[in-house]
Protein backbone atom coordinates (compact mmCIF):
# COMPACT_ATOMS: atom_id res chain seq x y z
CA UNK A 1 0.00 0.00 0.00
CA UNK A 2 1.15 3.80 -0.51
CA UNK A 3 2.49 4.99 3.01
CA UNK A 4 0.97 8.48 2.55
CA UNK A 5 -2.08 7.40 2.89
CA UNK A 6 -1.26 6.54 6.21
CA UNK A 7 -1.84 9.95 8.43
CA UNK A 8 1.41 9.89 11.10
CA UNK A 9 0.06 10.32 14.91
CA UNK A 10 0.88 13.04 17.18
CA UNK A 11 2.81 13.68 19.94
CA UNK A 12 0.60 16.48 20.86
CA UNK A 13 -1.78 13.70 21.37
CA UNK A 14 -2.62 12.46 25.10
CA UNK A 15 -3.42 9.32 23.63
CA UNK A 16 -0.26 7.37 23.46
CA UNK A 17 1.79 6.64 19.99
CA UNK A 18 1.05 2.90 20.01
CA UNK A 19 -3.04 3.64 20.25
CA UNK A 20 -2.73 5.90 18.32
CA UNK A 21 -0.82 3.99 15.07
CA UNK A 22 -3.69 1.01 16.04
CA UNK A 23 -6.51 3.51 14.92
CA UNK A 24 -4.64 4.83 11.68
CA UNK A 25 -4.23 1.12 10.72
CA UNK A 26 -7.81 0.12 11.56
CA UNK A 27 -9.22 3.45 9.90
CA UNK A 28 -7.26 2.43 6.24
CA UNK A 29 -8.81 -0.79 7.15
CA UNK A 30 -12.42 0.32 7.84
CA UNK A 31 -11.60 2.72 4.57
CA UNK A 32 -10.67 -0.66 2.31
CA UNK A 33 -6.97 1.26 1.98
CA UNK A 34 -6.19 -2.03 3.46
CA UNK A 35 -7.97 -5.09 2.32
CA UNK A 36 -8.03 -8.53 3.69
CA UNK A 37 -4.91 -10.46 2.48
CA UNK A 38 -3.25 -6.98 2.01
CA UNK A 39 0.25 -7.61 2.97
CA UNK A 40 1.12 -4.52 5.46
CA UNK A 41 4.51 -2.45 5.64
CA UNK A 42 7.22 -3.96 7.16
CA UNK A 43 7.87 -2.51 10.93
CA UNK A 44 10.69 -0.49 9.77
CA UNK A 45 9.26 1.08 6.68
CA UNK A 46 6.32 2.27 9.58
CA UNK A 47 8.43 2.90 12.12
CA UNK A 48 10.36 5.47 9.36
CA UNK A 49 7.04 6.92 7.98
CA UNK A 50 5.55 7.30 11.18
CA UNK A 51 8.78 8.88 12.69
CA UNK A 52 8.17 6.83 15.89
CA UNK A 53 10.89 4.85 17.52
CA UNK A 54 10.24 0.89 17.19
CA UNK A 55 8.36 0.08 20.30
CA UNK A 56 5.58 1.55 19.73
CA UNK A 57 4.91 0.26 16.23
CA UNK A 58 5.55 -3.46 17.49
CA UNK A 59 2.84 -2.52 20.23
CA UNK A 60 0.33 -1.65 17.90
CA UNK A 61 0.96 -5.11 15.92
CA UNK A 62 1.26 -7.39 18.49
CA UNK A 63 -2.49 -5.92 19.52
CA UNK A 64 -3.95 -6.17 16.05
CA UNK A 65 -2.48 -9.46 16.07
CA UNK A 66 -4.26 -10.31 19.13
CA UNK A 67 -7.68 -8.83 18.66
CA UNK A 68 -7.49 -11.05 15.21
CA UNK A 69 -7.45 -8.30 12.77
CA UNK A 70 -3.68 -9.18 11.15
CA UNK A 71 -1.80 -11.97 10.62
CA UNK A 72 1.88 -12.92 10.77
CA UNK A 73 3.33 -15.61 8.30
CA UNK A 74 6.33 -17.11 8.78
CA UNK A 75 8.95 -16.19 5.99
CA UNK A 76 6.16 -13.70 4.45
CA UNK A 77 5.09 -10.34 6.24
CA UNK A 78 2.12 -9.45 8.33
CA UNK A 79 -0.92 -9.63 6.26
CA UNK A 80 -4.47 -8.34 7.29
CA UNK A 81 -7.01 -11.33 8.54
CA UNK A 82 -10.26 -9.47 9.18
CA UNK A 83 -11.84 -5.68 8.82
CA UNK A 84 -12.63 -4.74 12.17
CA UNK A 85 -16.70 -4.77 12.96
CA UNK A 86 -18.78 -2.34 11.35
CA UNK A 87 -20.51 -2.00 14.94
CA UNK A 88 -18.38 -1.68 17.47
CA UNK A 89 -17.86 1.90 19.06
CA UNK A 90 -14.46 2.86 20.74
CA UNK A 91 -14.36 4.37 24.08
CA UNK A 92 -11.60 6.83 24.97
CA UNK A 93 -11.83 8.16 28.34
CA UNK A 94 -11.47 11.91 27.33
CA UNK A 95 -13.96 11.40 24.44
CA UNK A 96 -17.53 11.75 24.65
CA UNK A 97 -19.07 9.41 21.99
CA UNK A 98 -21.20 11.10 18.99
CA UNK A 99 -22.79 9.02 16.30
CA UNK A 100 -22.54 11.04 13.42
CA UNK A 101 -18.59 11.89 14.14
CA UNK A 102 -17.77 8.03 14.66
CA UNK A 103 -19.47 6.98 11.86
CA UNK A 104 -18.07 9.70 9.55
CA UNK A 105 -14.71 9.09 10.93
CA UNK A 106 -14.79 5.40 9.95
CA UNK A 107 -15.68 6.35 6.06
CA UNK A 108 -19.88 4.98 6.74
CA UNK A 109 -22.17 6.98 6.07
CA UNK A 110 -24.50 7.51 9.00
CA UNK A 111 -28.85 7.73 8.74
CA UNK A 112 -31.33 7.70 10.56
CA UNK A 113 -35.18 7.11 10.34
CA UNK A 114 -37.07 9.35 12.52
CA UNK A 115 -39.82 6.66 14.59
CA UNK A 116 -40.98 9.29 17.11
CA UNK A 117 -40.93 12.69 18.48
CA UNK A 118 -43.17 14.03 21.28
CA UNK A 119 -43.81 15.54 24.57
CA UNK A 120 -44.85 14.21 27.74
CA UNK A 121 -44.81 14.23 31.25
CA UNK A 122 -41.68 13.79 33.10
CA UNK A 123 -43.40 11.54 35.98
CA UNK A 124 -44.60 9.54 33.26
CA UNK A 125 -41.46 7.98 32.86
CA UNK A 126 -39.45 8.32 36.93
CA UNK A 127 -35.83 7.32 35.36
CA UNK A 128 -35.88 9.75 33.07
CA UNK A 129 -37.26 12.50 35.23
CA UNK A 130 -34.90 11.46 38.11
CA UNK A 131 -31.59 11.62 35.48
CA UNK A 132 -32.87 15.00 34.26
CA UNK A 133 -33.15 16.33 37.74
CA UNK A 134 -36.63 17.49 36.81
CA UNK A 135 -40.03 17.88 38.78
CA UNK A 136 -42.82 15.64 38.10
CA UNK A 137 -45.20 18.22 36.51
CA UNK A 138 -42.44 19.23 33.69
CA UNK A 139 -42.09 17.92 30.38
CA UNK A 140 -40.03 16.20 28.64
CA UNK A 141 -39.35 16.15 24.79
CA UNK A 142 -38.79 12.16 23.58
CA UNK A 143 -36.80 11.72 19.96
CA UNK A 144 -37.27 8.01 18.91
CA UNK A 145 -34.93 7.12 15.91
CA UNK A 146 -33.47 3.95 13.76
CA UNK A 147 -30.13 4.84 13.42
CA UNK A 148 -27.63 2.86 10.54
CA UNK A 149 -24.58 3.30 9.05
CA UNK A 150 -24.23 2.70 5.40
CA UNK A 151 -28.43 1.65 5.42
CA UNK A 152 -27.68 -0.97 8.04
CA UNK A 153 -30.09 -0.79 10.75
CA UNK A 154 -26.94 -0.40 14.14
CA UNK A 155 -29.02 1.09 17.08
CA UNK A 156 -32.61 2.43 18.40
CA UNK A 157 -32.09 5.69 20.08
CA UNK A 158 -34.85 7.60 22.76
CA UNK A 159 -33.05 10.99 23.61
CA UNK A 160 -34.85 12.63 26.39
CA UNK A 161 -34.52 16.08 27.23
CA UNK A 162 -36.11 18.96 29.34
CA UNK A 163 -38.81 21.00 27.12
CA UNK A 164 -37.53 23.72 28.51
CA UNK A 165 -34.23 23.73 27.77
CA UNK A 166 -34.95 23.07 24.23
CA UNK A 167 -38.29 24.55 23.47
CA UNK A 168 -40.30 24.43 19.86
CA UNK A 169 -37.93 21.25 19.48
CA UNK A 170 -40.75 19.22 19.05
CA UNK A 171 -42.70 21.53 16.80
CA UNK A 172 -39.81 21.80 14.56
CA UNK A 173 -38.99 18.64 14.14
CA UNK A 174 -36.20 16.37 12.98
CA UNK A 175 -34.75 15.86 9.43
CA UNK A 176 -33.79 12.29 8.93
CA UNK A 177 -29.72 14.04 8.08
CA UNK A 178 -29.76 15.94 10.63
CA UNK A 179 -27.36 15.49 13.69
CA UNK A 180 -28.78 16.45 16.97
CA UNK A 181 -25.88 17.43 18.42
CA UNK A 182 -25.58 19.97 16.07
CA UNK A 183 -28.41 21.51 16.10
CA UNK A 184 -28.69 21.95 19.99
CA UNK A 185 -25.15 23.49 19.53
CA UNK A 186 -26.55 25.80 16.71
CA UNK A 187 -29.78 26.59 17.54
CA UNK A 188 -29.93 25.78 21.38
CA UNK A 189 -26.20 26.87 22.18
CA UNK A 190 -26.35 23.93 24.15
CA UNK A 191 -22.95 22.09 24.08
CA UNK A 192 -22.52 18.66 26.41
CA UNK A 193 -18.94 19.15 28.62
CA UNK A 194 -19.33 15.55 30.47
CA UNK A 195 -21.66 12.10 29.78
CA UNK A 196 -22.07 8.87 32.52
CA UNK A 197 -22.32 5.69 30.15
CA UNK A 198 -23.76 2.64 31.47
CA UNK A 199 -23.91 -0.66 29.24
CA UNK A 200 -26.84 -3.21 30.27
CA UNK A 201 -27.50 -6.69 29.05
CA UNK A 202 -31.31 -6.44 27.51
CA UNK A 203 -33.45 -8.38 25.48
CA UNK A 204 -35.31 -7.15 22.25
CA UNK A 205 -38.91 -6.35 22.13
CA UNK A 206 -41.06 -6.98 19.71
CA UNK A 207 -41.05 -3.63 17.89
CA UNK A 208 -37.20 -3.44 18.41
CA UNK A 209 -36.58 -6.72 17.14
CA UNK A 210 -38.44 -5.73 13.70
CA UNK A 211 -36.33 -2.47 13.55
CA UNK A 212 -32.76 -4.19 14.07
CA UNK A 213 -33.82 -7.15 11.54
CA UNK A 214 -33.13 -9.84 14.62
CA UNK A 215 -35.50 -12.16 16.52
CA UNK A 216 -38.00 -11.13 19.44
CA UNK A 217 -35.61 -11.67 22.88
CA UNK A 218 -31.95 -11.82 21.11
CA UNK A 219 -29.85 -10.14 23.24
CA UNK A 220 -28.99 -6.64 23.11
CA UNK A 221 -26.44 -3.74 24.81
CA UNK A 222 -28.55 -1.18 26.58
CA UNK A 223 -26.55 1.67 26.83
CA UNK A 224 -28.12 4.06 28.89
CA UNK A 225 -26.10 7.82 28.85
CA UNK A 226 -26.65 10.74 30.74
CA UNK A 227 -25.13 13.81 29.17
CA UNK A 228 -24.19 17.11 30.96
CA UNK A 229 -23.17 20.89 30.43
CA UNK A 230 -20.45 22.97 31.73
CA UNK A 231 -22.57 23.91 34.40
CA UNK A 232 -23.20 20.12 35.83
CA UNK A 233 -26.35 20.38 34.61
CA UNK A 234 -28.03 17.49 32.68
CA UNK A 235 -29.04 17.68 29.23
CA UNK A 236 -29.67 14.25 27.40
CA UNK A 237 -30.92 11.40 28.87
CA UNK A 238 -30.22 8.67 26.17
CA UNK A 239 -31.31 4.99 25.57
CA UNK A 240 -29.69 3.19 23.16
CA UNK A 241 -30.57 -0.57 22.05
CA UNK A 242 -27.50 -1.66 19.95
CA UNK A 243 -28.10 -4.67 17.48
CA UNK A 244 -26.41 -7.76 19.21
CA UNK A 245 -23.36 -7.61 16.70
CA UNK A 246 -22.32 -4.37 18.25
CA UNK A 247 -19.03 -4.55 20.28
CA UNK A 248 -17.15 -1.94 22.31
CA UNK A 249 -13.17 -1.58 22.78
CA UNK A 250 -12.29 0.42 25.69
CA UNK A 251 -8.71 2.59 25.36
CA UNK A 252 -7.20 2.75 28.57
CA UNK A 253 -4.30 4.64 30.19
CA UNK A 254 -1.67 4.87 33.25
CA UNK A 255 -1.90 7.56 34.84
Amino acid sequence: MDLAALRKPSRDNSVPLYSQIIEVLLGAIREGKLKPEDRLPTQEELTKHFGVSLAPVKQALAELEERGIITRRQGLGTFVRDTTPLREERILYTRIPWFTREMKERGITPSAQILALYIFRADEDPEAQQELQLSPEENIVCLKRLRLGDEEPMSVQTSHLAEKRVPGLAQRGLQPGESLTEVLAQEYRLEIAASQQRIIAAAADEETAGLLHVYTGSPLLLVQRTSYLKDGQPLEFLRDRRHPSWTFTVWLTRQ
